[in-house]
């Protein structure tokens, strides 16, 4: 049986470079000079502790933090 779990990665730029965080495996994060790197070490991070959830037979954490996207107009701060 094929299992497809969806993590949400958050980028947070920094002096020196990025971390990446997934809140949906608590205290899941990776530091990198690029974004890329960041992202690609996150991923490595992820995968590990599945990995590991799956050898020692328990349950993959599910992800249940939600995403949403605020746009501001700046704009209408100005008089």
């Amino acid at each position: 049986m094929h299992h497809v779990k969806t993590y949400t990665i958050t980028l947070i730029p920094e002096e020196g470079g990025y971390t990446a965080v997934c809140l949906g495996l608590g205290d899941c994060r990776a530091s990198a000079p690029s974004r890329e790197r960041a992202l690609e070490a996150i991923e490595d991070v992820i995968k590990t502790r599945i990995a590991d959830a799956t050898v020692r037979r328990i349950p993959i954490p599910i992800d249940h933090t939600s995403t949403k996207f605020l746009w501001v107009n700046t704009e209408e701060f100005l008089v």
